[in-house]
């Protein structure tokens, strides 16, 4: 393929939002692994996270807000968050700043670009202090763009969302 055509394909598939893994199926390696792709975004720029505009600046304190509760980064092991397993204490609280106690947090963590999430689930472990829970290991298994939404169920029956998005290296 000519390049300037094999350009504007890969500008029109970015567009669209769509990546292709150009590696084969018996090339994935464990879990499906796609290898490392720089940025992800299609594009075979190798620039890493210093090119990704896409998702959160970790810092601790760092937090979201979803339609009934807030969730804060208390800690992360390590910090920021790195290809890996990765621990992550969390503060909930109501939008009235009251810890939620007995919630049940799930983390699904995804490749967009990839179209790929991990197999290692994360599990999660309330914590003495009201509203803090510990997850762990946030499996984010290669480099790259992901987004982490935790699915939070409340002793009500209620059920919220947050999404934290990270390029790890």
């Amino acid at each position: 393929m000519r390049a300037p055509l094999r350009s504007l394909l890969l500008v029109s598939l970015t567009t669209l939002g769509l990546a292709a893994c150009d590696k084969s199926e018996g090339e994935h390696g464990e879990h499906g692994e796609h290898g490392e792709h720089g940025t992800g975004d299609g594009t075979g720029d190798d620039s890493g996270c210093a090119a990704e505009t896409r998702g959160d600046e970790f810092a601790i304190g760092l937090s979201k807000s979803g339609t009934s509760i807030e969730v804060s980064f208390i800690s992360s092991s390590p910090a920021p968050p790195i290809k890996g397993d990765n621990t992550w204490t969390l503060e909930l609280q109501d939008l009235q700043g009251q810890p939620v106690v007995d919630a049940t947090i799930v983390a699904i963590p995804m490749m967009p670009d990839h179209g790929h999430g991990t197999p290692v689930e994360a599990e999660m472990t309330a914590l003495e202090t009201p509203g803090h829970y510990e997850i762990s290991p946030v499996n984010l298994f290669m480099t790259g763009y992901w987004e982490i939404t935790l699915e939070v169920s409340l002793t009500s029956g209620e059920q919220d969302s947050v999404m934290f998005g990270f390029c790890v290296e």
